[in-house]
């Protein structure tokens, strides 16, 4: 079975960022499917008493210089694509206009499109970041949002392997599902299943349970023994020690739940600590380098 990807495309081909990272760490490119998501922002509205045949005709103008910058945005992710060795027939593009906040049209697409990932450049996080900071539709978010959403700040493409969070919920065991399916096929990339405690919380004995227990389900999606490794580590602040782990490791991807232990003591009033939980929202806003794959 194959990958099917939505991800969103600016204006700017040089900050592609998704479409670089996808095209830098799949090696089986016959396994995935792309299509190409841009939104568009609508022209200014005009008050009815101020509507003209001049104005009506300026209108149809402005909307056919964007969507022609959109398309040719569009057309440069996929020429890239297929540059790269992904099929022709793999790589589909999506046009549409969006009222704003543009991040909610994003959502309904993941949501409905079936896809195994939603994936965000630059500027698909920054919109996303504040649609959650302004509250818009956090409620709608939180009982509908269940793809798995990939964060592409500023990747470094040199980087390789994935370093799986796990502290024993339902969210990081569904996050190393992901993993495991995102990696059939590829070969070149090792997991390392990570579990953060804290000095005089659970033991070494509990941390081996949870580990082990993700290490089976990497093992159901045909992921070698020798391809995965575990990691214990002691800390107070959970989400800084996997963020100075990832670096250290020079991870290409962390992964981790959405609403992981931590979610119950996020702040009221902070909507995006809310949404995510506690370590994956700093890791959400603070990961650069490796790419975020967040799972609910």
């Amino acid at each position: 079975m194959g990958k099917h990807f939505l991800v969103t495309i600016g204006d700017d081909p040089d900050v592609f960022y998704g479409v670089g990272f996808i095209q830098h760490f799949f090696d089986a490119k016959d396994l995935v499917r792309i299509t190409l998501f841009h939104i568009a922002p609508q022209p200014p509205a005009v008050w009815p008493e101020e509507l003209s045949y001049e104005t009506k005709t300026e209108l149809e103008k402005q909307a056919g210089r964007i969507e022609d910058k959109g398309r040719a945005a569009l057309a440069a992710a996929r020429d890239v694509l297929v540059r790269r060795g992904f099929p022709p027939s793999g790589v589909e593009e999506k046009f549409v206009f969006g009222s704003f906040p543009r991040s909610g049209h994003l959502v309904l697409e993941g949501e409905y499109g079936d896809y195994d990932a939603v994936v965000l450049g630059q500027r698909g996080f920054a919109g996303l970041s504040a649609f959650l900071d302004r509250g818009v539709g956090v409620a709608i978010m939180r009982e509908s949002f269940d793809f798995p959403l990939w964060v592409c700040r500023f990747p470094d493409y040199a980087r390789s392997g994935v370093l799986a969070c796990v502290d024993g919920s339902n969210a990081a065991l569904r996050v190393v599902e992901h993993v495991g399916a995102m990696l059939k096929g590829e070969t070149r990339h090792a997991v390392t299943l990570c579990h953060v405690r804290r000095p005089g919380s659970d033991g070494p004995g509990d941390s081996a349970a949870i580990l082990t227990r993700a290490a089976e389900v990497l093992s159901t999606h045909g992921i070698a023994a020798e391809r995965i490794a575990t990691r214990e580590l002691v800390a107070e602040n959970a989400a800084q020690a996997v963020l100075a782990e990832a670096e250290a490791g020079r991870f290409a991807v962390v992964a981790a739940g959405r609403t992981g232990q931590g979610r119950g003591r996020a702040p009221f009033g902070n909507l995006s600590r809310a949404f995510f939980g506690s370590v994956s929202d700093v890791l959400f806003h603070q990961l650069a380098g490796a790419v975020l794959w967040v799972c609910r």
